[in-house]
């Protein structure tokens, strides 16, 4: 069993590093004139042709309604495209536009030029266990749901 003290160094770490990388995502979001919140929708829209503003509600965390207004400034900004649903007239589908993915695209490139050190100083198997320790330590931590999208840039 670890010391205590090793435990709070690692926590105080991941605290740092944690602060470091937001900082750094909400610096290359606001460059495009984007939030944090825009670019983790347009992320998983992207990833979810068709998906529903209840499904982004349900990733994201946020109320229906938070997700509603979210959409609908991506939507006047032209980076995605809302459509009622086939199945249920209630629902709306989304899809990510030719210039959401241009953007997002940029916004993803932004992110591996920033941490392009940390991908070259790792390699795949090093990367992996990072990946399945942090995956461990949320579900821990009871933040099972949003594991998804701890490595989404």
């Amino acid at each position: 069993m670890p010391a205590d003290s090793d435990i709070l160094a690692v926590a105080r770490m991941l605290r740092i590093a944690g602060r470091e990388v937001t900082r750094r995502r909400d610096a290359h979001a606001a460059s495009l004139g984007l939030t944090s919140s825009q670019a983790d929708a347009l992320t998983f829209i992207r990833e979810h042709p068709g998906c529903m503003i209840a499904d982004l509600g349900a990733y994201s965390g946020s109320s229906h309604q938070a997700a509603r207004t979210l959409v609908e400034r991506l939507r006047e900004r032209g980076l995605v495209e809302v459509s009622v649903s086939d199945r249920d007239a209630r629902a709306r589908v989304l899809e990510i536009t030719p210039r959401g993915i241009l953007l997002h695209d940029r916004f993803l490139a932004m992110g591996a030029e920033s941490f392009g050190n940390i991908r070259e100083s790792f390699d795949e198997g090093e990367v992996r266990d990072l990946r399945d320790t942090l995956e461990r330590l949320m579900a821990l931590l009871g933040l099972e749901r949003t594991v998804r999208s701890v490595f989404l840039w």
